[in-house]
């Protein structure tokens, strides 16, 4: 099989896979939407842009408070610095002072 229709049938599972899990349509019943979609997509080069990841921020702004270094949260959040300093704007939360 050459590389265009390998891929031409993995987009087409892969849509199909999207379309039985989200909708909750049979395989059966996913397939002509899926000839639909790939009638309207031949020929043509398309990028579809990655939606926007949610962030844990409860979470990470609980593991800041708590004492966790910039560093430690952003692997264990998967972050870059960068993301974490867009997600506080206004300064990272700083650790609470232990009282005693």
């Amino acid at each position: 099989m050459s590389d265009k229709h390998a891929s031409e049938a993995e987009l087409r599972a892969r849509i199909t896979d999207a379309l039985v899990r989200d909708v909750g349509v049979s395989e059966r019943m996913a397939q002509p939407f899926v000839d639909s979609i790939l009638r309207c997509l031949a020929g043509e080069r398309v990028y579809v842009a990655r939606g926007a990841r949610d962030y844990p921020v409860l979470q990470i702004r609980a593991a800041l408070e708590r004492g966790h270094s910039a560093k430690e949260v952003c692997d264990l959040f998967s972050l870059s610095r960068r993301q974490l300093h867009r997600i506080f704007p206004g300064g990272l939360p700083k650790p609470y002072e232990k009282a005693g």
